[in-house]
């Protein structure tokens, strides 16, 4: 049996269609700019595939001259936008058991990224990554959105109190200033680190009640939700997936164990498929850095020392050494036929 596409919700983005029909924007030419029909925004059951949220987003921006959609997207998300989990949701006990239950079933909310649920001693720590190999713009805008959705949840439970701190491995965007009206939230950005977004909440708050507790509508929703238990995984193409973590690390040396540790699976799962497209994680790593090596030595004013460094290299002789087996020139001959080629 064929596996269906993994995607979102296409309810989750139709605020992008009424935020900007208020804006006076052609709504009509910019799903026509998409290939998407309106009528797929009011199904409860539509998926946008990744092609199709890029081709949403990049009409939208095109059309809008706006940066901060994402933003809009997750603040318009309530806790009653998620259907039937909603329910299950706003019924649950307290935030500790709400985040229980939403990672258990997240997939139907995203099946783009995970979600993983960690209570520790010291805080509760909520760790979405992408599942899915997909265009950067793409996952940068899902990451926003995410990561404001669970500000405008937790401020719809708690008010304006500060309870968590969102970690995002992504560039600071343009509308940074924006974030300044989440105030139920502090957000920290940092496109050095693995892409994902990272919610810690405070230790006290996953005990606070929750106003509509009911174990019965709780219990009804999750008989109801394990028909819905088709989780993502990359099955489709382990080897892009981990190539586009990969790429977007460029600032960490990312492990096997780190990306196992995010997905919450183990390792020995990562390379046994990776063997199955006869790949591995070793190979794709340095392939990785060799594609970063060679943009990095092109760049004007760069030396093999300073390569060397930012890619993690304990000395330019290590470095030169491991490219050469890989490039089969050295950095210095590298950077030499780069010249050549550009002066020509």
């Amino acid at each position: 049996m064929i596996a269906r596409p993994k995607g979102v919700p296409a309810r989750y983005f139709a605020p992008i269609l009424s935020m900007l029909a208020a804006d006076k924007v052609d709504t009509a030419r910019l799903l026509a700019m998409a290939r998407l029909e309106a009528a797929r925004f009011e199904r409860s059951d539509a998926i946008l595939l990744p092609d199709e949220v890029e081709a949403l987003i990049v009409a939208a921006y095109r059309l809008s001259g706006r940066t901060d959609l994402a933003f809009e997207v997750g603040r318009a998300i309530q806790l009653n936008s998620h259907d039937l989990l909603g329910y299950a949701m706003l019924s649950c006990r307290d935030l500790d058991h709400l985040l229980r239950l939403t990672s258990r079933y997240y997939h139907v909310i995203n099946e783009l990224f995970t979600m993983r649920y960690t209570r520790h001693a010291d805080r509760g720590e909520v760790v979405f990554s992408p599942v899915v190999a997909m265009p950067l713009q793409t996952m940068h805008f899902v990451m926003e959105v995410i990561a404001l959705s669970v500000e405008s949840q937790t401020r719809m439970l708690f008010g304006e109190r500060q309870i968590c701190e969102i970690r995002m491995g992504m560039p600071v965007p343009q509308h940074l200033a924006r974030y300044a009206e989440a105030a139920a939230v502090r957000f920290r950005f940092d496109e050095r680190a693995m892409p994902g977004v990272t919610a810690l909440f405070d230790p006290a708050a996953l005990d606070w009640k929750l106003p509509m507790a009911s174990p019965l509508v709780v219990a009804q929703v999750e008989e109801r939700m394990v028909t819905l238990q088709r989780r993502p995984s990359p099955e489709d193409g382990w080897g892009d997936y981990v190539t586009m973590i990969l790429r977007e690390s460029q600032g960490e040396q990312i492990t096997l164990d780190d990306i196992a540790q995010r997905m919450n699976i183990s390792a020995r799962t990562i390379d046994r498929n990776l063997r199955k497209e006869n790949l591995s994680f070793r190979g794709l790593s340095q392939q990785v850095r060799l594609e970063r090596a060679r943009e990095l030595l092109t760049q004007r004013g760069a030396t093999v020392s300073n390569v060397a460094e930012q890619l993690g290299f304990s000395d330019a002789a290590n470095f030169s050494r491991a490219f050469r087996r890989l490039a089969g020139v050295t950095p210095g001959e590298y950077q030499q036929q780069a010249a050549s080629v550009r002066d020509s």
